[in-house]
């Protein structure tokens, strides 16, 4: 029969800039993250579970590359986003010195990297609030997800909160 449930889960799609401006670099296409997108709407998937690294650099543009595809996908209505940020979204943008180098004013750097407020710029480019833990229910089922560099209390704390406003079975 019909499945109570379908979701589909992708992971580290790390969409990146090119070197040298705000397009994707070639190596990096996100045909196949599109193509993913695509099928999970064949499959008239109920949620999409995301694992992090979407971005690559941690830049405000890779996520959006992301954010753009969804919605040429999916449109403004679709599958419950299930996503958690990875190390490349929220620390990406300092590995080997990127930051220092291509963003060395701390003025300009809150415009391009992510981690500079992950709040405001999850909200801007999901359109749904960012939280460091989070609980969302998809048809009675219960998700629960811990962004990076979260400390494991903080989702156990949430899912024992959780748990017993339940009502018991």
């Amino acid at each position: 029969g019909k499945p109570n449930l379908v979701f589909g889960v992708v992971s580290d799609t790390h969409l990146r800039t090119a070197v040298k401006g705000d397009s994707i670099g070639a190596n990096w296409p996100d045909k196949y993250f599109a193509a993913a997108l695509e099928y999970f709407k064949k499959q008239n998937v109920d949620a999409v579970v995301h694992c992090g690294d979407m971005a690559h650099r941690g830049q405000n543009v890779e996520m959006q590359f992301h954010a753009n595809v969804w919605h040429k996908v999916f449109g403004k209505q679709g599958p419950v986003k299930l996503f958690i940020t990875g190390n490349h979204d929220v620390e990406g943008a300092n590995y080997e010195d990127f930051v220092k180098n291509r963003y060395p004013d701390p003025t300009e750097r809150a415009k391009h990297v992510l981690a500079t407020d992950m709040a405001a710029n999850w909200q801007r480019i999901w359109g749904e609030k960012y939280e460091p833990v989070w609980h969302k229910e998809v048809k009675g089922y219960h998700f629960f997800g811990r962004n990076w560099a979260v400390d494991d209390v903080e989702l156990v704390n949430l899912i024992n909160t959780s748990a017993a406003s339940l009502p018991s079975m």
